[in-house]
């Protein structure tokens, strides 16, 4: 039975019932079959995982942080050709891996798996072993697409102050979270191209390189302090009590504490900011974050 000839609604239906794998062979027959499913099939989340090994995660099961590697003992295709090129992949019934292969084939990979479905989200993570200049191509390939980017996690190993702000520019498009782990030269402060749309920003280690007052669009700013850090608990008060004024234009409203490491400010326009602030981690909210932050931490 030929499946293409079916009626697209009956198509889609069939499509709702197959795993990745089976969807992912289909790609690979005709370029006809690629365009077929990508008519057809659902609108899917996809996670990629970025190291010496390329992950590619088809409808979340997991946290994407949580993906062991026995997860994916599956079949291994060792004659599978996408973009003329051969690779060796291994899949298990919602994902595929490609192992120790060169980024330019990563690359091929991905841009199949694009053009194969419909406007998929993402949720993308890098491991620390992935060069910067490679996540930035990566990164900047999907905005190019115009696709969706739920959130960004990196963990950089070394400096690398030359592809760090140009990766950061192309995470101004992620909508969620964006988490970074990176060490700047200490003279280095970094100001994004354009506002972040995420509602949580959340940097790790040595955070020197913030300037706060850029990304005050985040509902929640999170900062984790290391030993490395000139940041300190009291960093906040020069950033609220100057970054903010000068943006918004306004004399300084009120400030009160409203329990252990907690301050609100509430300003002329009635905008309310509350600050999360000890020994080894800054919090920025705006009102509404707090109340849901406030709400998951009560005790059930």
């Amino acid at each position: 039975m030929d499946l293409l000839r079916l009626p697209l609604v009956v198509l889609s239906q069939v499509f709702k019932n197959m795993s990745f794998k089976e969807k992912f062979f289909i790609s690979l027959l005709s370029k006809r079959a690629r365009n077929t499913l990508k008519l057809t099939a659902e609108i899917p989340d996809f996670s990629f995982l970025l190291s010496n090994d390329f992950y590619i995660h088809y409808h979340l099961t997991f946290a994407i942080n949580e993906y062991p590697s026995y997860v994916f003992m599956g079949e291994t295709v060792k004659n599978c050709c996408i973009g003329g090129e051969e690779m060796r992949l291994t899949f298990n019934e919602n994902g595929v891996i490609l192992r120790d292969q060169p980024f330019r084939k990563q690359m091929i990979l991905a841009n199949h798996v694009l053009d194969s479905f419909r406007k998929p989200t993402f949720y993308v993570k890098c491991y620390n072993q992935t060069e910067p200049a490679f996540v930035w191509e990566f990164m900047k390939m999907i905005n190019q697409r115009q696709l969706s980017i739920k959130s960004f996690d990196y963990d950089v190993a070394g400096n690398s102050s030359e592809f760090i702000p140009r990766i950061l520019d192309e995470c101004t498009e992620v909508t969620d979270h964006v988490f970074i782990n990176v060490c700047f030269p200490d003279d280095f402060l970094y100001t994004p191209a354009r506002p972040f749309k995420a509602t949580k920003l959340s940097v790790c280690g040595k955070s020197n390189w913030l300037n706060l007052e850029s990304f005050v669009n985040c509902r929640c700013i999170t900062i984790q302090l290391d030993v490395h850090s000139y940041q300190t608990a009291q960093t906040y008060q020069s950033f609220s009590k100057n970054g903010w004024i000068r943006r918004f234009d306004y004399k300084r409203g009120t400030e009160r504490e409203i329990k252990k490491y907690w301050t609100e400010f509430k300003m002329r326009n009635e905008s309310e900011f509350f600050i999360y602030a000890c020994n080894n981690c800054i919090g920025v909210h705006t009102k509404q974050a707090y109340l849901e932050f406030s709400k998951k931490d009560k005790p059930r």
